[in-house]
């Protein structure tokens, strides 16, 4: 029906012109006026009635083509508002992160990862920073939030970052406020345990798990996770603790490399 109304528009001036032609012999040939009078409202209505599909079919048209604009300012406005929100999300990460430089007495450069799993046997990440910008193997590798994990390897222009969720990284922690000491290990997801903590130990829930100044590798006082249970140990000679990440892991695209102690 659509299709019938559109040929009927295209030559809609041509039928017009036939219509007006046959009236006007028609209006000629009488000479009524009363008759002249009825035939013109009935005009006014047949006219009224054939243009009425050719004002649905422009209306139609209309609210197509404003409907492809509505459609079009609708994924501007959303990727306007995707972009501010990535902006606010840089800007508290440069936020957390400045607030803990001003924490602790070593410099940063920031690196961002180029790729993820670089190492089948590894759980770790590719980052755009090498000898050239001044890392070197073991120095400390940081998100906004605390400790992600360490350098093992360096080329030029990149360097590979094991994770703390590799099981073979090990981390000598320390947990206030009585900077009870003992070893992290990942356990899954963003939870680890801290291992051979004394037994007569105060920890509480809640407690805040620090980098000690027995680790070989990071500098002390940089932030670890939070203690979230606390266990027995199988033997009952020493306490484990369950440690929840300050950074999530998953979610990180960029980090901190620690260069040097001050």
């Amino acid at each position: 029906m659509l299709n019938s109304f559109k040929f009927l528009k295209n030559y809609k001036d041509n039928l017009t012109l036939a219509i007006c032609i046959l009236l006007s012999f028609l209006l000629i040939s009488q000479s009524n006026k009363e008759f002249f009078n009825n035939f013109r409202l009935k005009s006014l209505d047949f006219f009224s009635f054939l243009y009425s599909p050719f004002n649905w079919i422009d209306n139609q048209s209309f609210l197509i083509k404003r409907l492809e604009v509505l459609s079009q300012e609708n994924l501007k406005l959303n990727l306007e508002l995707n972009l501010l929100k990535n902006q606010d999300s840089e800007n508290a990460r440069l936020r957390d992160f400045v607030q803990l430089k001003e924490k602790v007495s070593i410099d940063f450069i920031g690196a961002d990862i180029l790729s993820r799993g670089f190492s089948s046997n590894l759980s770790s990440v590719l980052v755009d920073r090498g000898s050239i910008d001044g890392v070197k193997v073991n120095f400390p590798v940081m998100s906004s939030k605390g400790i992600i994990g360490k350098v093992i390897s360096v080329s030029d222009n990149a360097s590979e970052v094991q994770l703390i969720s590799d099981v073979n990284f090990r981390m000598s922690v320390k947990i206030l406020p009585d900077e009870v000491e003992g070893i992290l290990r990942w356990v899954n997801d963003d939870y680890c345990e801290v291992f051979e903590v004394k037994r007569t130990s105060e920890v509480k829930i809640q407690d805040i798990v620090l980098s000690s100044n027995l680790s070989p590798f990071f500098p002390e006082d940089l932030p670890v996770g939070q203690v979230i249970g606390i266990y027995d140990s199988t033997d009952k000679t020493s306490k484990i603790l369950r440690i929840k990440l300050f950074s999530d892991l998953t979610r990180i695209n960029q980090v901190f490399i620690g260069l040097k102690n001050k």
